[in-house]
């Protein structure tokens, strides 16, 4: 009879303690999970594997990995439920490899798996970007049935898009009979993370045709989508959506909105959304500098710095990004160092090799090449720092150094000799101080190594259409009439006394056609012949506009009486009457 109440008192316990376990884990409370830890060891319960279960998903939840690990090796019946809080436990502190390797460790054990397994295993292979891992798990789960379970299919879908395989990711989503907002919204992330927002763009259409209702994930993703390609009115659009189902004020979506107005050339709007927030933290600041940032507006960026400081809120290292690169692209030198040096001494923020790297970048592009080459080679970073060297060599290219510029190449290609962007940099330096034939031989030897340079589009938004446009394009239904247009703008110009600049893409060019077919001028063209006079053309560009195109853009400003913006790669150009903000800072 006593161990009948034994037993029972144990269950009740187990019952009342498992309740409270769930409690910490929903609120994410470590201090009142370690009291029922507590608890549990003075009741005597600790042996109760389910218990025990409970309490590595609590430590794992709440941050304490150490704990997690340190009670699953002492349970003497490890169940799944505890193997997939180690795992999740693992990839939330993002040590991936331990997570997969829990799960192989898992497999030998011949334990019968579930969903929740797949979903936490293929989570630490989509942070690894580990596809032969994630091909592995994929064929366990075909083996398991479980192929056709919509969250197990979402991760999937997740993993082969962070792995840079869409086409695997369209396949797994198509099998499926009825996708739901998780695995629309996986496949529609796994577009905008690869720059195709075009496709993001026509995913939701699709996924709005099919009656399935989008999530804060959905839409944070959207506006991701529409920041990449510049659709302002599609990004409007999603606002207007957001406001509708009472989202606006959710903080996320909230920043979201700050990020893809400031990107989409509109910093009013971002300005004008950071006011109606009714919450802001360090990262909506963050962004609203940022914005500023990459509109050269560096008085701005530091108004809001200083600002959000005196509302004491503290900055963090994004936010020194931010404020790094507005001093970069105004060319800032003794600020730019003044706030690096403030990190530390005012904030206690320890620089990390990103930061280090902007500042390179600040002091290489203020012409103190030494400085900026002395930081990289006494950085207090072990290892390769591609980033630095392609910053520095970038900085030549800016100022004309070509012997500099080759030993940053030199280093540049003994780190990473799979990536041409270091090649196109040097050829471009030997363009522009006029060696043509080192310039013919830089690019041999990219060909030779097979290395493909990233192709430049540029997008547009026409009556909420994405028009898409490559170099020397002859797709576009309206191509005649776009070159016609800028056939007339070449004369236009010339009477300016605009002299086209070598292309480096078609060495050497002598035909005039060959200076008007770069994808912005393209893109442009269309803008000018498809709204109405005195709009704004808005363009979005993959990589940075080119010095040609840059000085023809102030012209055409000035002859089509327009504003146009191109948001490249680097910074957002706003031309007016022939000027551009970046005070031509950009090449």
């Amino acid at each position: 009879m006593v161990d009948a109440f034994e037993e029972e008192e144990h269950m009740v316990y187990s019952v009342v303690f498992s309740e409270l376990l769930q409690q910490s884990i929903r609120e994410k409370n470590l201090s009142a999970g370690r009291r029922v830890h507590s608890l549990i060891i003075g009741s005597g319960c600790e042996a109760d594997y389910m218990l025990a279960s409970s309490l590595v998903h609590m430590f794992a939840v709440c941050g304490s990995l150490a704990e997690a690990i340190q009670i699953f090796h002492r349970m003497q019946k490890r169940n799944v439920y505890a193997w997939t809080a180690l795992m999740d436990g693992y990839t939330e502190s993002g040590q991936y490899s331990q997570a997969i390797e829990a799960y192989y460790e898992m497999e030998q054990l011949n334990l019968e798996t579930d969903g929740h397994v797949f979903v936490a295993v293929l989570r630490a292979c989509s942070g690894l970007k580990s596809l032969e891992d994630g091909r592995h798990i994929h064929a366990c789960i075909m083996e398991s049935g479980l192929d056709s379970n919509v969250y197990v299919s979402s991760a999937l879908i997740n993993m082969y898009a962070k792995c840079g395989t869409l086409d695997n990711a369209y396949v797994v989503f198509e099998k499926l009979s009825k996708g739901n907002v998780v695995s629309w919204s996986a496949l529609i992330q796994g577009c905008v993370e690869h720059s195709h927002g075009k496709a993001a763009l026509q995913l939701f259409r699709h996924m709005e045709e099919e009656c399935v209702e989008p999530n804060e994930v959905t839409y944070i993703s959207m506006l991701k989508a529409c920041s990449s390609i510049t659709a302002l009115e599609q990004g409007k659009h999603m606002h207007a959506q957001i406001i509708q189902k009472g989202l606006e004020s959710n903080l996320s979506i909230g920043n979201a909105l700050i990020d893809m107005y400031s990107k989409c050339g509109s910093i009013c709007d971002a300005h004008t959304m950071f006011h109606r927030m009714f919450n802001v933290d360090v990262i909506s600041w963050s962004s609203l500098i940022g914005g500023y940032a990459k509109h050269n507006n560096y008085h701005s960026a530091l108004g809001a710095f200083l600002c959000m400081q005196e509302m004491n809120i503290e900055p963090n290292g994004i936010t020194y990004l931010s404020v790094l690169s507005a001093c970069s692209h105004a060319v800032l030198f003794a600020e730019g160092c003044y706030h690096f040096k403030c990190m530390a001494e005012t904030h206690s923020i320890w620089p990390t090799l990103e930061h280090y790297n902007a500042l390179v970048d600040i002091i290489g592009r203020s012409g103190r090449l030494d400085a900026a080459e002395d930081l990289i080679e006494t950085l207090p970073f072990g290892g390769p720092n591609y980033a630095g060297w392609t910053s520095l060599l970038d900085s030549c290219r800016l100022h004309g150094e070509v012997s500099r510029g080759k030993e940053c190449f030199d280093r540049i290609v003994s780190i990473e000799d799979r990536d041409a962007l270091g090649y196109v940099l040097m050829s471009s330096i030997y363009a522009k101080v006029g060696l043509w034939d080192d310039f013919r031989k830089i690019e041999d030897l990219r060909k030779c190594a097979n290395l493909v340079k990233k192709p430049a589009k540029a997008y547009i938004e026409v009556d909420s259409s994405i028009h898409e446009f490559i170099v020397d394009d002859n797709s576009h239904p309206q191509i005649h009439e776009v070159y016609m247009k800028l056939s007339s703008l070449d004369l236009r110009m010339r009477e300016l006394g605009y002299i086209p600049q070598q292309r480096l893409d078609s060495f050497p060019v002598k035909e005039v056609a060959a200076f008007c077919g770069h994808s912005e001028k393209l893109a442009i063209a269309f803008g000018l012949i498809s709204t109405p006079e005195g709009t704004t053309v808005r363009v979005a560009k993959n990589l940075r506009v080119c010095t040609d195109c840059h000085n023809s853009v102030k012209l055409i400003s000035k002859i089509e009486r327009r504003e146009i913006i191109i948001a490249d790669a680097y910074q957002i150009h706003h031309f007016r009457e022939g000027d551009c903000c970046c005070k031509d800072e950009y090449a």
